[in-house]
């Protein structure tokens, strides 16, 4: 499955920033370019941060990055963190398998609501084939408290890399 083998591609560059203490905040389809060998590459770091520094590069109450895949916490004006690009992560490979990110609304405001308030769209429902392994991920990427969802991109990678293992 194709959009397993970019999402590893893409875990791997995250985790990689994410060690260098790099959070990238605008994890969206518009920065993932894909190289003549379908490689896929991760771009426009122009709004992330460094976790280790404790300024404000932004001002309070200015909201940057793209509605549909910002996390709650972004969406809040929160401290941002390494969960914060998991979650944009797992919004992003949730619109790659069901084809829209799962809290697309018609206003950027009922966007907002649905991140903060409404529950992850199923999506085994709209894609029953996928493994299970696969949506649980996905669902796991998209818990809306932060502390419940899974802390380390370094994990994603490895459970893809285990999904990836069970795709004939």
């Amino acid at each position: 499955i194709q959009a397993v083998d970019i999402a590893l591609e893409l875990a791997d560059a995250l985790a990689r920033a994410h060690h260098l203490g790099v959070i990238h905040r605008d994890i969206k389809p518009a920065n993932v370019l894909l190289a003549d060998d379908g490689s896929p590459r991760l771009t426009d770091f122009g709004i992330a941060s460094l976790q280790q520094t404790n300024k404000r590069l932004t001002q309070t109450g200015v909201i940057l990055g793209t509605m549909d895949y910002m996390s709650p916490e972004a969406c809040e004006s929160k401290p941002l963190d390494a969960r914060s690009d998991i979650w944009s992560f797992g919004a992003l490979l949730y619109e790659m398998l069901a084809g829209t990110s799962p809290f697309a609304a018609d206003s950027m405001m009922s966007t907002l609501m649905g991140i903060l308030t409404k529950s992850t769209p199923n999506l085994a429902e709209q894609r029953p084939l996928l493994p299970p392994s696969l949506t649980t991920l996905i669902e796991q990427m998209l818990v809306k408290n932060p502390a419940g969802r899974l802390s380390s991109m370094r994990r994603v990678a490895a459970d893809l890399e285990e999904i990836r293992g069970q795709i004939p």
